[in-house]
């Protein structure tokens, strides 16, 4: 079931998610509206999207009357799962809703780049992926920027934190100054524990 929320009060929205949930549907769509034609960027007040999911444990999605396609591709990136938007074959028959619906071409380019900021939402994953641990090497490590002997002092002149980050990470420069070499080293060598 979709629903379109347009000028409906919270009270309403509740008894319709109600309704439906008393007659075994719970595959219910709540689209955020604004009834204005065109409405106003100003309107949209997108945010709702997210408080719909949350509020009614509902699929979230957006009802756009607003001109051009900013608006579903912002809603895409607040959550929306559902765009709802005017289409028209041909601008130049006019009508009430041609000046806020999309063309063919228009609309190919709205789904585009709805589905460009789809991929590019992606999801809360912090593993260490293939990809993530190849870009490793641009990350910054210690390494040895001089040679250094037995018995020396470790300073900022000899240990550089510098790339690739196949060492010891930075974080452990300020462990290391001050410490006596314990052995040589020589310039280039990476730092381990």
């Amino acid at each position: 079931m979709i629903i379109s929320t347009g000028i409906a009060t919270l009270e309403e929205i509740e008894d319709a998610v109600k309704i439906c949930h008393q007659e075994e549907n719970h595959d219910i769509v709540l689209l955020k509206c604004t009834s204005a034609y065109p409405a106003p960027l100003e309107d949209a007040n997108l945010v709702m999207i997210q408080d719909l999911a949350k509020r009614f444990g509902v699929t979230a999605g957006f009802s756009d009357h607003t001109l051009g396609t900013t608006a579903p591709i912002a809603a895409v990136a607040l959550g929306a799962k559902v765009i709802e938007k005017h289409f028209i074959l041909d601008k130049s028959i006019g009508g009430a809703d041609a000046d806020f619906s999309l063309d063919k071409k228009e609309f190919a380019q709205m789904v585009q780049a709805v589905r460009d900021t789809e991929k590019l939402l992606g999801k809360v994953d912090y593993s260490m992926t293939e990809k993530k641990k190849k870009s490793r090497q641009f990350s910054r490590s210690l390494y040895v920027a001089k040679d250094i002997k037995k018995g020396e002092i470790f300073t900022e002149e000899n240990i550089r934190s510098v790339r690739p980050g196949y060492g010891m990470h930075p974080k452990y420069l300020k462990d290391i100054l001050g410490k006596t070499a314990q052995r040589d080293y020589e310039f280039g060598e990476r730092f381990s524990k």
